[in-house]
């Protein structure tokens, strides 16, 4: 089968209007193709981005007849288009085939965007707004670049700090399946996740610390300043700048509050416990302070678009799908919310293809009803 063809057939899979016999088609092909390396399972990140690489060059891969230790990481939808790639990668058991197309029923990203509340109150729906400076507080005025991104811009004088003799904050908070950027008036730009709300001020001037609030999750390139420490208030929890770029997850339904530094250095305090971060390491607050080694790609993959997981827990997995496509899930099975599975797949896709890549690769079965998934056991 040529590529062209290949490339034919994932597209109407992906987008759910492929035929029965294009299904088994493009099954058949799959079939006939071995994605299995003689890779060990502690190298399989190394894998993960070898075979990105490779998806992106072709969609065959070299056959080899030794079998994994544990899992393999296959491709098991791969789209790669003229003027478009959309890639999804699944962990799976050997010899199991792309999984059957489902109902095609809700669950793609909601509409609507990001909302910008001024320090009047006021809010601008981000996604509405023109190009070009949407609003401006004292000496600072705040534009929508071109890519969409959020800028805060000082214009002449010394920084004022207040507006109408009050601290003036913004707050951005995004709904289900947005997430948006913003450049702090320090420079400092801030990916916000789906579900999640940013309180800072307008500016930092006069200031003996650069304090913002954040709720549900967002990934920091902070401009460092040793004058003016760069912090970040999560419940109980306050993220340090060091000279840094950091994610922190602080939503209000999952276990505890996690920082992960990815380079530079961060300082993590919790009360009276602290924690000094080296990169690739997160910190995690229930009810102590702990740290641990992680996968940074795991973590950051949502600021690129991807979900990540490697042997996470199904539960874990549903939290994240339900913040980015708006839906409830039912568990009619309990022990199923910690079964683990290991799945990377873009987050532009309808959820269908999501749930059929996880369905073929564990004990559960999803089943769609209008915006709930419901989650049974095979």
């Amino acid at each position: 089968m040529d590529l062209q063809r290949i490339n034919e057939l994932i597209k109407k899979y992906t987008d759910g209007t492929a035929t029965e016999a294009e299904e088994e088609e493009l099954n058949a092909w799959y079939r006939e193709k071995s994605y299995h390396d003689a890779v060990s399972y502690e190298k399989e990140d190394e894998v993960y981005h070898e075979m990105l690489s490779r998806i992106h060059e072709a969609t065959g891969l070299t056959t080899s007849s030794r079998n994994w230790q544990k899992w393999a990481v296959a491709a098991a939808v791969a789209f790669i288009a003229i003027t478009a790639t959309s890639v999804y990668l699944i962990k799976y058991r050997p010899n199991q085939q792309i999984a059957q197309k489902g109902t095609d029923t809700p669950g793609k990203q909601p509409a609507g965007g990001a909302i910008l509340t001024l320090s009047n109150g006021s809010q601008v729906l981000l996604s509405d707004a023109a190009n070009g400076d949407i609003a401006t507080q004292g000496n600072v005025t705040v534009t929508k670049a071109a890519n969409g991104q959020l800028i805060y811009n000082i214009k002449g004088g010394e920084q004022q700090d207040t507006v109408n003799g009050a601290i003036a904050y913004n707050v951005i908070s995004t709904p289900a399946g947005s997430q948006f950027m913003v450049v702090l008036p320090d420079k400092t730009t801030v990916w916000l996740n789906a579900m999640s709300s940013l309180k800072f001020p307008v500016t930092f001037a006069n200031a003996t610390e650069r304090r913002i609030t954040l709720t549900g999750e967002a990934y920091f390139q902070v401009t460092h300043d040793e004058k003016q420490p760069f912090r970040v208030v999560t419940g109980s929890v306050i993220t340090e700048d060091l000279g840094t770029e950091f994610n922190v997850k602080a939503y209000g339904d999952e276990p505890g509050i996690s920082t992960t530094l990815v380079s530079g250095a961060a300082r993590v305090i919790a009360g009276e416990q602290q924690a000094s971060l080296r990169p690739g390491e997160q910190a995690n607050y229930q009810s102590a302070l702990k740290v641990s080694k992680v996968n940074i790609d795991d973590v950051i993959a949502w600021k690129d678009g991807y979900f990540r997981f490697d042997d996470q827990s199904l539960e874990t997995i549903m939290k994240a799908m339900s913040r980015w496509y708006n839906v409830t899930y039912i568990f009619e099975d309990e022990s199923l919310r910690s079964e683990t599975f290991g799945v990377v797949a873009t987050r532009q896709g309808n959820i269908s293809v999501l749930l059929n890549l996880l369905e073929n690769t564990g004990a559960a079965r999803f089943r769609q009803e209008g915006t709930t998934i419901i989650i049974s056991r095979k």
